[in-house]
């Protein structure tokens, strides 16, 4: 699709920053009888190291941003969820125990989508609109099936540098917030990458998608294995983002507010693809 300045108010391109949570239900989904010690404690990490670490970090920046999480973290840490939820951060979907969605029958996905979204009623007393599949696996019925229970978004797919709109038959229909390896840290961090040179591969992303008029959705996971949890990597986080907010027309948003621009007042720039 070739892109151009589409986006509310003149602005030249769109940011989103998301943090996929990724705490214990990924050892908990590899290891359902297993202790969680000695290597199987990077989730435990996350949650109380880098995650505080990555809310002052949004918090000095003065930035909101998307968090998913899946259901069991919500679960297992109420008072964390709802910290972020009193940050004015949004918490979206992001199954229940981190599953493997593309090895899921429609029926398995339902009951995985039920049970994450009690857990957000229960603990934040909302429903999430919005859902990112854990590792970015999903099936074709996966986005139907979100569209049907009412989500507005998903952030999943890999092919678009705009988010567009995704139709079914019966008139459901939901936003697709594209992202991509290359602006999420796991991408480097599981190559053992040095914290300089994600800095430097995310600024030509974002020199290039700013030039397009494009999307930069921006991926961080609070671990200390392949997220940015440590303090050392969150340095380069930070130091990135405070560059980019000095480029003239950025906007900074969420996941479900540019969803609502999109469903809304953007639905006419935006292209249209069958769900």
């Amino acid at each position: 699709m070739s892109v151009g300045t589409i986006w509310p108010d003149g602005a030249q391109c769109a940011v989103v920053v998301t943090v996929n949570y990724d705490g214990e239900s990924v050892e908990r989904g590899e290891r359902p009888d297993g202790a969680l010690w000695g290597r199987y404690s990077y989730g435990r990490y996350g949650v109380q190291a880098g995650l505080p670490r990555i809310l002052a970090m949004l918090e000095r920046l003065e930035l909101a941003a998307t968090f998913f999480v899946p259901g069991w973290d919500v679960e297992r840490d109420p008072d964390i969820v709802r910290g972020i939820q009193a940050g004015g951060h949004e918490l979206a979907g992001h199954g229940y125990l981190h599953e493997d969605f593309s090895l899921l029958s429609v029926e398995e996905q339902v009951q995985a989508l039920e049970r994450s979204e009690a857990a957000f009623e229960n603990v934040l007393g909302i429903r999430p609109s919005g859902w990112r599949a854990p590792r970015g696996l999903m099936t074709g019925d996966t986005r139907r099936i979100l569209a049907e229970r009412g989500y507005r978004y998903d952030s999943s797919y890999c092919d678009d540098d705009l988010p567009y709109l995704a139709a079914g038959d019966g008139g459901a229909r939901l936003v697709e917030i594209p992202v991509f390896q290359t602006a999420s840290d796991s991408h480097y961090y599981r190559l053992r990458r040095p914290p300089e040179v994600v800095e430097w591969a995310w600024r030509q992303e974002f020199d290039a998608i700013y030039r397009i008029g494009g999307l930069l959705n921006l991926t961080l996971h609070p671990r200390g294995d392949f997220g940015s949890g440590r303090a050392v990597r969150l340095r380069a986080v930070e130091r990135f983002l405070r560059e980019i907010r000095h480029y003239p027309g950025v906007w900074f948003t969420t996941c479900g507010a540019l969803a609502d621009w999109a469903l809304g007042p953007g639905s006419d720039a935006l292209e249209t693809w069958p769900i």
